[in-house]
């Protein structure tokens, strides 16, 4: 059966909009994160959209929207991150259809939505970690300056016809009874920072250059936390993303990591670089 992708994307959504609200799990708060990245104008950047506080019984539905700054950034294409490839689209096989959908057809805007109608936590969104991977380029000739991306509600009616407007982000997940329980949702905005680095820290004493892991000390362990981060979108905390950036760039990447494996094997003596 083909089901389109964006019909997918939101029939799980639109249950969940239509719920009690007495059905939301306080306890159960889940905080949607967009990085803070330093990039050039002219050239590309990478930012994660990444969950943390994930329910053990999963999300099965999710949908929200991300806006960033037409005036800075073209070219956006979205990739589901880690913990968003589960094995679920192998499992209910509708052909042209995925769990995880990304939109990027209206400029400024990004929506992003995950529904599957399967039970089973392991092929729900069931760790915390990196969720949805934005790749973009800066205008050339863009100015210096912090240029906002914002987590908010998908703009559209809250039941077909209403004439309402969706104010909420959903995140909630659907047994097999058809009960639904809508999680509450906080947001944490980022920015693709133009010109300069990204300010690491309020607490420059804070920084263990190196310490990926945040274990107090650098060792070869480091090394395997970043290359996990960087190859399979393992997530790193915010104090370990500032410690990797050991050639202090704003950004973390291979050469980091490299640099680390240098200072473990004492080919360099001291970090940063």
């Amino acid at each position: 059966m083909k089901v389109s992708k964006i019909v997918a994307g939101l029939a799980a959504a639109t249950m969940l909009a239509a719920m009690s609200s007495q059905t939301v799990l306080a306890a159960d708060t889940i905080t949607i994160k967009a990085d803070e990245v330093a990039a050039e104008a002219g050239k590309d950047f990478t930012l994660n959209i990444s969950l943390d506080g994930v329910p053990a019984q999963g999300i099965s539905v999710m949908e929200f929207a991300v806006k960033y700054d037409t005036k800075a950034v073209e070219n956006v294409k979205v990739s589901a991150g880690a913990i968003a490839k589960n094995g679920v689209d192998d499992v209910e096989k509708f052909e042209g259809a995925t769990a995880f959908v990304a939109d990027t057809s209206t400029a400024g805007l990004i929506t992003i939505t995950y529904s599957t109608s399967q039970t089973d936590a392991k092929y729900c969104v069931s760790a915390d970690g990196v969720y949805a991977t934005i790749t973009g380029t800066v205008k050339a000739g863009t100015a210096d300056g912090s240029y906002p991306v914002e987590i908010v509600a998908i703009d559209r009616e809250t039941k077909e016809g209403s004439g309402t407007k969706n104010k909420d982000i959903k995140a909630g997940y659907i047994d097999a009874d058809q009960k639904g329980t809508l999680y509450a949702t906080k947001v944490v905005n980022g920015a693709v920072v133009v010109g300069g680095n990204v300010d690491p820290t309020s607490d420059p004493g804070k920084v263990v250059y190196g310490d990926v892991d945040e274990s107090g000390k650098v060792d070869i362990i480091d090394v395997i936390t970043l290359n996990k981060n960087l190859m399979v979108g393992e997530a790193l905390t915010a104090q370990g993303k500032i410690n990797a950036d050991v050639d202090k760039n704003g950004s973390v990447d291979e050469v980091d990591s490299l640099n680390i494996l240098k200072y473990v094997v004492e080919i360099v003596t001291e970090l940063p670089v």
